[in-house]
């Protein structure tokens, strides 16, 4: 009877639950019958989490062939474990990721019931984040993201949680979260600065009594995240003398950033100039091939860590040289991290091999800078209708999400409310640091907080035009 109750009042986030769960696994299973091949979930980027998990499972250690890894973080290898260890590493990796994600439609019902104060709007969160693509694509990949996003929804439901009750326990956790997600993908590893800002800020602003507790706290969550992060650090030296978290950001500030900005200045392809550098990638663990030796041949004898810091420098000094370049390609990938869709993934279902810059709204900054025109917009819509019909979709529905994120933001809640003013500011954080490469993979942790936005804006737009009604 009690279990009947149970089933009863909580209906409605249940039906929200089932359906996430539905139409993740109904992807999945869709990708294999059409393939009868596992690979149809692999992604550029899998072999280099996969042979660091097979190695620790094999050697003890995380490396890669053997050698020490600094290019990965060891979360996602970690994670890929129990699939590996029962010889079905698709099967339960895959399944494991479709509860994470349901897991993350439940934290956006949690976190709009804190700072909305209404069921409704929580179980429409909920839904809108359960029907939402990237969400949808990125469980059924062998890929860091859902994790990630899980990761960063748990924390920011317990940042948001400390914001009511002031509980330094629920900080904590929140450090150790927030923690785990930079191990899953070190672009949250600046992370930690904002939201210090953001807590101390949250004490001057509202002049709470006992400041020097919360000051405490915000400190101390401050060094239980960076003192953990710095542990992986000072094992990079110590295995390879690389003091940095991750050496894949020095690449990508070689090979994505720097070369997007000579790309951009020349007027020619990315992809054009990432083979001029050298940038050519092994698959298996995301290294440099022999193109980039062949072009310096003086660095065949250089270490792991000469290698990836040189990447760095040599980037940082491209960007220095061109700023507005590099200013005009940031802005150019935000757009692009904001508007371009992952219907490519699901055309690959239908079609094994396209070219995916045949997706006509992936051009749309090159439109609005008038690097191409419409119509020449609307030729790269003629040669692939599928994708386009697939793009125009889920661009109409991320129109009516970002229709609910402006209201939500015009809305007096935001000016005074610190867990909206958190939600805001960690989106753009992950917005601005997915400015290069950017594309939809970017956009992927920001989904959550769009979510709730998004339907804590459609609540007040609803609730609007329900007052007028009755007002007529």
């Amino acid at each position: 009877m009690n279990f009947k109750k149970i089933i009863k009042e909580h209906y409605p986030i249940l039906a929200v639950l089932l359906l996430a769960f539905t139409l993740r696994a109904a992807l999945s299973v869709m990708g294999f019958i059409l393939h009868q091949n596992y690979h149809i979930f692999d992604t550029f980027d899998t072999p280099s989490y996969i042979n660091p998990a097979k190695d620790l499972i094999e050697l003890g250690q995380f490396s890669n062939g053997g050698k020490p890894e600094i290019i990965r973080t060891p979360g996602y290898p970690l994670f890929l474990i129990p699939g590996i260890l029962s010889g079905h590493i698709y099967l339960v990796t895959i399944a494991v990721q479709i509860v994470f994600s349901c897991f993350t439609v439940y934290l956006i019902y949690k976190i709009a019931l804190i700072t909305f104060h209404q069921v409704r709007i929580g179980i429409l969160c909920a839904f809108i984040y359960a029907i939402e693509p990237l969400s949808i694509n990125f469980s059924t990949l062998i890929m860091s993201e859902t994790l990630f996003a899980t990761l960063i929804t748990l924390f920011l439901y317990q940042l948001i949680k400390y914001f009511t009750d002031r509980s330094g326990k629920q900080l904590l956790f929140a450090a150790i979260t927030l923690t785990a997600a930079i191990y899953v993908r070190p672009i949250g590893y600046y992370l930690p600065f904002l939201i210090t800002a953001l807590l101390l800020i949250g004490i001057v602003v509202t002049k709470r009594s006992a400041s020097k507790i919360l000051i405490v706290n915000a400190c101390i969550f401050f060094v239980v995240v960076m003192g953990s992060v710095g542990i992986w650090q000072v094992r990079n030296y110590v295995k390879t003398g690389y003091s940095g978290l991750a050496a894949v950001s020095d690449f990508n500030l070689y090979c994505y950033n720097a070369a997007t900005v000579i790309a951009y200045k020349d007027k020619r392809p990315r992809s054009e100039m990432q083979k001029k550098l050298g940038c050519t990638l092994n698959r298996q663990d995301i290294s440099l091939t022999e193109d980039y030796f062949i072009l310096h041949p003086e660095r065949r004898q250089w270490s792991q860590s000469q290698i990836y810091r040189n990447l760095a420098k040599e980037g940082k000094e491209i960007i220095k040289a061109h700023p507005f370049s590099y200013a005009m390609v940031h802005l150019e990938g935000m757009l692009r991290v904001l508007t371009s869709s992952p219907a490519s993934r699901y055309v690959q279902f239908l079609m094994p091999s396209f070219d995916y810059n045949l997706s006509a709204f992936y051009q749309i900054p090159d439109v609005l800078i008038g690097r191409i025109s419409w119509r020449e917009m609307l030729d790269f819509a003629q040669r692939m209708p599928v994708l386009f019909a697939i793009d125009l979709s889920f661009m109409l529905l991320s129109g009516v999400y970002y229709l609910g994120v402006g209201r939500a933001l015009l809305s007096k809640k935001f000016l005074n409310n610190m867990p909206m003013i958190c939600l805001v500011s960690v989106a753009a954080y992950f917005l601005v640091l997915g400015g290069v490469p950017g594309n939809h993979r970017m956009r992927h942790p920001i989904m959550p907080i769009i979510c709730l936005l998004a339907g804590y804006g459609w609540w007040l737009i609803v609730d609007k035009i329900k007052q007028k009604s009755i007002q007529q």
